[in-house]
């Protein structure tokens, strides 16, 4: 790097600067708003309705133009709102890093912008700051770094300059410090190795940004939906519009005709429909502290087949906990999780504590005072209370020495007294090569060193051991007695916990050199902590199991501890959980990855960005629905990569909240399981709503294609106008249809395998019922217009000539029409809402819908009773008579909806839920 202890020359770096560019990640804008909303309008429904619009307003129709204009603005707004989101994620990345970093030039230490950092610089940091290049370290005094962030593994990381592979896993990287990582410990300096987008950050940004966005199965099936409903009533009218004319109809009122038609054909509320039912779902999972960013992915949890989950934070509480002690040779169970002190040392004889919180009357030299006292005095970490940046206690340190904290109140000592009333006169800070910590404190004016580190190396150091308990005596240490100390921090290991051995020396010479402080040492015990499962998880993971989701961990974390936590979690359910190591992942085929991670079970370790993106792609691409759940800058580009990117809340990165599609508020993998159960709701409820929708435009073209021939054969005059097919589509079904997305489940569904995501809302058997369905209703609908004219007296073939001299006949007979479609279509919504049928204790639920069924009926009876509404219309008041017909058409379609349904029951297994559509 042609640099030296004095650090790059101004000038060099200046150059290197102007050749190398600026210490920063590019970052790519994303949509503006303005360009999201416009994209609202791309849609072929849209497209037909604002056409529809112009065509009325140019033929005078401006009453109706608005009602066009009104139903395209309200769904552009629902849609272009819950679609607006920051895409923030490289801004994210920058904010990793500080403004400004200490840096040697010219053989003088100055501070420049991170953003003038280049390859040869010489840095220097420190505990509290963010690395702000790549390093290779040369100096290092008790270093350790947070790269849970980076590479998901938990706790800190000890740093050497000791060379390491430099292909070797992030993770084990100990000779080098990342851009974007934390100090916990500490002091270094080091050469800056890469900048800007050549940080292993800065790959992970570009792995981030490269990745596409798939949609969903719920927007591929409207998009098929749309496209294929758009092309029909392009064609349709078109042709309609010329027999029409061909009729001896006035141009002008063939083209209202042929809007009125495409009216009739084109679900002008589906896309409005859809998306309040997504906003629902998302509202009542922002109540379960799920927060959803993007609506379609609420639907596509439903077919979610596939689940890999990050270990820590997400499975784990993200806290070092202290489980298990061995205290003077006796196993010591420890009860509580996280870092809050509840909790108690719980012995063979039953609770341990020291005779009294105050520290004064308290061996400290000794026994279990000595024990608890080293995790208070040879720790440099702390717990903070929850503040504005953080909901709860977080640790500012290394999270290893931090769990020692509430152990030691545990066990009845106040660790903050402690370290205020004792003096620290010495610290021998924890190194990879020593792997050990030791601080010297004057007890009543005696040096006393309290020392922690790796089992092996502290009983190298023992010359004496407590034995016989708490309260034990102290006696030689033997090689016996090492050797069954060993055992029990082996036995501890196999658990998947980590182990540190305490151990304490009186009387030491605070001055002398490492190796004289910490030798002759009496061995106090052993302390085991673990990363704690989380609360529920394996409960929602067998949930999961039984929904039909394979599950697998992907972690930047150990294969040993990942896998302990697997067995926990019941991650392989009653199989056997398979490990992949990186180097073996690496080693295996595309086929063999994906025979791995499809079936479930599997934990891959001490993975990279790419690795992840590797699986992730694997799976999506065979044609599984995947979902993704992790915390770290690690994990953004598979959360983009994924169908469902689902983000920590709590514990999350800021880059990790910005890649995802989902953020569990609570970090609770209970949480994603709860998101599934919804998706699974809302995508039943959608088919409902969307079969409801096209039912009704089944109906209408039936009526006005039979109007069409009435008039052409007998010169009936056209049965429904265009204000009053609006009023049943805008005014009348869309609220019932929008709130059956409030419906609740019928069943469990998570019992059900996950559905195809290839599986389609139109098949040829709900195509059948849409079309049974909507005959029947229209039919009904042209019978009471016709009964209609007859109740008034005129016969069919004075109709027209009658419509002419006094239309307030002909509206008498057309609201008969409308009222027949809005009633029947009201019961047939009603009915699709239970596999069951009308009248069943499930009808009950849905207050909302209930009452968006009344409004549905109180605007229709406003539409035909009061005469300003009357007029704008074109509607009038029915007789008993006809009313009587309206509820006899409804019992009517009920009737006929039963037969449909055993119909299409009997004719497809597929489709045997035809009723809800799911």
């Amino acid at each position: 790097m042609n640099t030296t202890s004095a650090g790059l020359s101004s000038a060099e770096a200046a150059r290197r600067l102007a050749t190398d560019g600026p210490n920063r990640i590019t970052v790519a804008g994303g949509r503006r708003p303005w360009r999201i909303l416009l994209d609202q309008f791309r849609e072929w429904i849209v497209v037909m309705l604002l056409v529809s619009a112009v065509i009325v307003a140019l033929a005078g129709e401006w009453s109706t133009a608005v009602v066009f204009v009104v139903l395209v603005s309200v769904n552009a707004g629902i849609g272009g709102i819950q679609e607006y989101k920051a895409q923030r994620t490289m801004d994210s990345l920058q904010r990793l890093v500080h403004a400004e970093a200490a840096v040697i030039r010219d053989g003088v230490t100055m501070t420049v912008p991170t953003a003038d950092l280049v390859v040869g610089d010489v840095v220097i940091v420190g505990e509290g700051d963010s690395v702000p290049a790549d390093l290779r370290l040369t100096e290092v005094d008790g270093f350790a770094t947070n790269e849970f962030a980076l590479t998901g593994e938990s706790g800190t990381s000890h740093k050497s300059t000791t060379p390491v592979d430099g292909n070797a896993p992030l993770a084990e990287r100990s000779d080098s410090a990342f851009s974007g990582t934390l100090v916990a410990t500490g002091e270094a300096q080091g050469l800056v190795t890469a900048t800007g987008a050549r940080t292993e950050l800065g790959k992970i940004a570009d792995l981030t940004g490269d990745v596409p966005q798939p949609p969903g199965p719920l927007q591929k099936e409207m998009a098929t939906i749309t496209k294929t409903v758009g092309l029909m009533v392009v064609t349709i009218t078109a042709v309609l519009l010329v027999v029409a004319v061909g009729a001896s109809m006035s141009f002008l009122n063939a083209l209202l005709f042929a809007v009125g038609l495409a009216a009739a054909l084109i679900p002008q509320g589906l896309p409005a429909e859809v998306n309040t039912a997504l906003a629902g779902a998302s509202a009542a999972l922002a109540r379960q502290n799920v927060l959803v960013k993007q609506l379609n992915s609420v639907e596509t949890l439903g077919c979610t087949s596939v689940i890999c989950t990050d270990k820590t934070g997400t499975l784990t509480r993200n806290e070092m906990t202290v489980t298990d002690a061995v205290v003077g040779g006796v196993p010591v169970a420890v009860t509580g999780t996280g870092y809050g002190n509840d909790g108690e040392l719980r012995g063979p004889d039953g609770v341990l504590t020291v005779a009294t919180v105050s520290s004064d009357a308290v061996d400290l030299t000794t026994g279990l005072g000595a024990f608890l006292a080293v995790g208070a005095f040879a720790s440099t970490a702390d717990i903070l209370p929850p503040d504005a940046d953080h909901p709860d206690r977080y640790v500012l340190g290394d999270p290893t020495e931090a769990c020692l904290l509430p152990l030691a109140a545990k066990g009845g000592l106040d660790p903050d007294r402690l370290r205020e009333g004792y003096d620290q006169v010495r610290v021998l800070t924890f190194d990879s090569e020593r792997r050990r910590m030791t601080s010297v404190r004057l007890i009543n004016g005696t040096p006393v060193a309290y020392v922690k580190g790796s089992p092996d190396v502290v009983a190298a150091c023992a010359t004496r051991v407590l034995v016989g308990g708490p309260d034990g005596t102290v006696r030689e240490c033997t090689d016996a007695d090492r050797a069954s100390f060993l055992d029990a921090a082996d036995s501890h290991a196999r658990r998947g916990l980590r182990t540190l051995a305490v151990a304490v020396r009186t009387d030491v010479d605070p001055t002398g050199d490492v190796d004289a402080v910490e030798c002759d040492l009496t061995l106090l015990g052993l302390v085991a902590m673990i990363d704690p499962l989380r609360d529920e998880v394996t409960e929602a993971m067998d949930l999961t199991h039984r929904a039909g989701i394979a599950v697998n961990i992907v972690t930047g974390d150990s294969a040993f501890t990942a896998s302990t936590i697997a067995h926990q979690a019941h991650l392989a359910g009653g199989r056997a959980v398979r490990t992949v190591a990186v180097a073996e992942l690496h080693d295996m085929t595309d086929a063999e990855v994906l025979t791995a991670a499809s079936g479930g079970g599997t934990v891959f370790s001490r993975v990279a960005p790419a690795d992840k993106m590797r699986i992730v792609t694997l799976l999506r691409d065979s044609g599984r629905v995947v979902a993704v759940t992790g915390d770290g800058i690690n994990d953004a580009p598979a959360l983009k990569a994924a169908d469902i990117g689902v983000a920590m809340g709590r514990t999350g990165t800021d880059v990790a909240k910005d890649a995802a599609d989902l953020v569990l508020l609570d970090d609770s993998y209970p949480s994603l399981v709860t998101a599934v159960r919804q998706g699974r709701r809302i995508y039943a409820n959608v088919r409902k709503g969307v079969l409801s929708c096209l039912t009704s435009n089944v109906g209408e073209f039936v009526v006005n294609g039979v109007g069409l021939l009435l008039y052409t054969v007998a010169g009936v005059p056209l049965p429904i106008p265009v204000t009053l097919l609006l009023a049943i589509d805008v005014l009348g079904e869309i609220l019932p249809i929008a709130a059956l997305g409030g419906d609740p489940e019928e069943g469990e569904t998570l019992t059900e395998r996950p559905r195809d995501p290839d599986a389609r809302i139109l098949t040829r058997w709900t195509m059948l019922d849409l079309a049974l369905t909507g005959l029947v209703m229209g039919l009904l609908a042209l019978g009471g217009y016709l009964l209609a004219w007859v109740a008034q007296g005129v016969s069919l073939s004075d109709a027209g000539d009658v419509a002419d001299a006094d239309p307030g006949v002909l509206a008498a007979a057309t609201t008969v029409t409308y009222v027949t479609v809005l009633c029947t279509q009201l019961a047939a919504i009603i009915h699709r809402r239970s596999t069951r049928g009308v009248f069943t204790r499930y009808q009950l639920s849905n207050r909302l819908f209930w009452a968006a069924v009344a409004a549905a009926v109180i605007i229709m009876l406003a539409i035909v009773h009061v005469p300003g509404l009357q007029d704008f219309f074109s509607a009038a008041p029915l007789p008993p008579v006809m009313w009587l017909y309206v509820m006899a058409s409804v019992a009517v379609i009920v009737a006929a909806r039963t037969v449909i349904v055993r119909v299409c029951d009997r004719s497809s297994h597929q489709d045997s839920h035809i009723r809800t559509g799911y």
